[in-house]
């Protein structure tokens, strides 16, 4: 799961989100509250009047005038507007909220015993102008109530976030400045047996196991230096023997010169095996390595290793660039893409391209299932056809990234392959 946001913006946004329910629902109860109270004040006033007017009719006479200007009192409907009649036509006993042209009135009516008509009691509450603009400035009072809430959860937000946060950061930092050579041993106990403790101590047990294995990778790298090398000198020293001895003839001196080349080739692949296993700087101050002269002799050992196939062979040069590389190494890379060409390509032509910033080797053999295209670079990818380890243009990738270079592989299944390494070379001849 990628997550879109940082974790300190998710905890401000929290407290945001938090602060805003919070308030908008404070602001909605206190807003609901002030209406309802605002009405059973009014009902209230309208139910003591009518109490006070049932008094003065019980003790005979005509109609009382109510207390308050707002108020209007009937006895029955004869009396009423034709607006106010029709207002209330209809309406049961009980408190009522009518309104007329926009205007707001409370209406109370309550059945009498003595005389026999209802008692109406109606209540103009839109007269009363303070009571809208209480409203109103109770209104803006809450609204800004809510924003300072969600202010105040943003301050509170970034102050936590700031503090959750700093651990981790420092857990970053611990991690960022470790080289493999010497990753943190006791990282665990910096921190709390909290979350944070947790991963401490899960990064802690993964350099462990990084450490141990680059421990072992570099025991390794001495012991193959020294057991590969040696048998690979004294093959190479007996070769020279067998020339000064005079073995001039046809017969030794093809297996000669074959057995040399691959001494030579073997000491690279030490050479480059071992300098990829090292960390540090890819490019060697000082080093600096043609290119032609490189694929010419790659091209002829592959072409002398495929003679018996009916290939034919196009080197073009466009440019001759320079790379500040060991030879070694750059041999390597050529080595294995010219050598998949020439393994793949039962017949037809290879054409090998070197242009100031690129080499690149075409050929039109049976090609690479699309399938199987974004694999090919992976360790142990090979086709079924192959008699290697699949390591090849593996090797060639890892070197690419190691020295920025950009490493593409095009095929069409039945047309043949196009393999592109794009460098950026220090000079061009």
């Amino acid at each position: 799961m990628k997550f879109r946001h940082s974790l300190r913006t998710r905890i401000v946004i929290s407290y945001c989100i938090f602060g805003a329910v919070l308030g908008t629902v404070f602001a909605a109860i206190v807003y609901i509250s002030l209406d309802f109270i605002d009405d059973n004040l009014i009902n209230h006033r309208l139910s003591k009047e009518a109490e006070y007017l049932t008094q003065l009719l019980h003790m005979g006479g005509n109609m009382p005038t109510p207390s308050s200007d707002h108020m209007k009192a009937y006895l029955g409907m004869d009396t009423m507007a034709p607006s106010v009649k029709q207002m209330v036509q209809g309406l049961g006993e009980g408190f009522h909220e009518k309104y007329i042209n926009k205007v707001e009135y409370h209406v109370l009516i309550k059945n009498l015993t003595d005389p026999e008509e209802p008692l109406y009691v109606i209540y103009d509450v839109s007269a009363l102008e303070f009571t809208e603009s209480r409203k109103l400035l109770i209104g803006t009072i809450l609204l800004t109530s809510v924003l300072l809430v969600v202010g105040l959860g943003l301050w509170i937000g970034l102050m936590t976030s700031r503090k959750i946060i700093a651990p981790v950061i420092y857990l970053a930092q611990q991690v960022n400045q470790s080289e493999p050579e010497s990753l943190p041993k006791n990282l665990s106990q910096e921190f709390y047996s909290d979350e944070i403790g947790v991963l401490a101590q899960a990064l802690e047990m993964s350099m462990k196991r990084v450490d141990s294995f680059i421990k072992r990778e570099q025991q390794f790298a001495r012991d193959a230096s020294h057991e590969l090398r040696t048998p690979v000198t004294v093959i190479k020293g007996a070769v020279e023997l067998l020339k000064q001895r005079g073995c001039e003839e046809a017969a030794f001196q093809k297996p000669l010169d074959r057995i040399e080349r691959s001494v030579k080739d073997m000491e690279d692949i030490i050479t480059t095996f071992l300098w990829m296993a090292r960390e540090g700087s890819a490019l060697a101050p000082g080093q600096e390595t043609a290119v032609v002269p490189i694929v010419k002799e790659a091209i002829e050992q592959n072409q002398h290793l495929f003679s018996q196939k009916p290939i034919e062979i196009e080197f073009i040069v466009r440019a001759e660039p320079i790379l500040p590389v060991s030879a070694s190494v750059l041999k390597v890379a050529i080595i294995n893409l010219v050598q998949n060409a020439f393994q793949y390509t039962a017949a037809g032509n290879i054409t090998v391209l070197t242009d100031k910033d690129r080499i690149t080797i075409s050929d039109t053999g049976k090609g690479i299932e699309e399938n199987r295209l974004a694999s090919v670079m992976q360790p142990h990818s090979r086709g079924n056809d192959s008699q290697g380890f699949g390591l090849g243009l593996a090797i060639v990738s890892r070197l690419s990234k190691r020295f920025g270079w950009h490493f593409d592989i095009e095929s069409e299944l039945g047309k043949g392959t196009r393999a592109t390494l794009v460098f950026s070379p220090r000079e061009n001849a």
